[in-house]
């Protein structure tokens, strides 16, 4: 009994430093993947459920982190697909402005439409290159998102060139009412 709850403490012990490793990158990828807090609220902890669950079965092959952002992928790709079957997309970005100036709320408001723009024509793209654009966001190099999405480097560095240029479109299309 003694030595399961050691195993039992080392195990949240070791998920519970995961978590504040990684909680910030899983919740960017969450705000790529579905709009609307509660949806990414719920995201977040579907992901984190899953990598509680399968944390025994991690076989050290990757490095944790990619590991991690699988996770994540398959688990956003699995909740959008259940949540496109109630709604036909995912709910807007939901705006915080908490600012007190009327200057400082003004450009709060630009800069929230500009990321809103960017997170709408994100969440339009094909799941594959949504996973590579969110990765990229996050830091992760051609040969990591190489690694999590089962692609050449060479392949991500051609995709995600075009996916920017995809972008840069679809949000001037957007801007210009079309």
């Amino acid at each position: 009994m003694k030595v399961e709850k050691q195993i039992m403490s080392e195990q949240d012990n070791r998920f519970n430093h995961l978590f504040e490793e990684n909680k910030d990158r899983i919740y960017r990828i969450c705000c790529s993947y579905v709009r609307g807090e509660q949806n990414r609220q719920d995201l977040f902890q579907e992901i984190f459920i899953n990598v509680w669950k399968n944390l025994d079965s991690f076989r050290n092959e990757s490095h944790i982190n990619t590991w991690i952002y699988r996770i994540s992928i398959n688990t956003s790709i699995n909740f959008c697909r259940l949540q496109s079957k109630n709604d036909k997309r995912c709910q807007e970005i939901k705006k915080d402005i908490l600012s007190d100036g009327e200057h400082e709320l003004s450009m709060k408001f630009r800069q929230d439409k500009e990321l809103e723009k960017m997170f709408d024509a994100i969440n339009r793209l094909p799941l594959l290159e949504k996973t590579i654009v969110s990765l990229q966001l996050e830091g992760i190099d051609h040969a990591g998102i190489a690694d999590v999405c089962g692609l050449s480097e060479g392949n991500v560095r051609v995709r995600f060139h075009r996916i920017k240029k995809k972008l840069k479109q679809m949000m001037e299309e957007k801007e210009n009412g079309f």
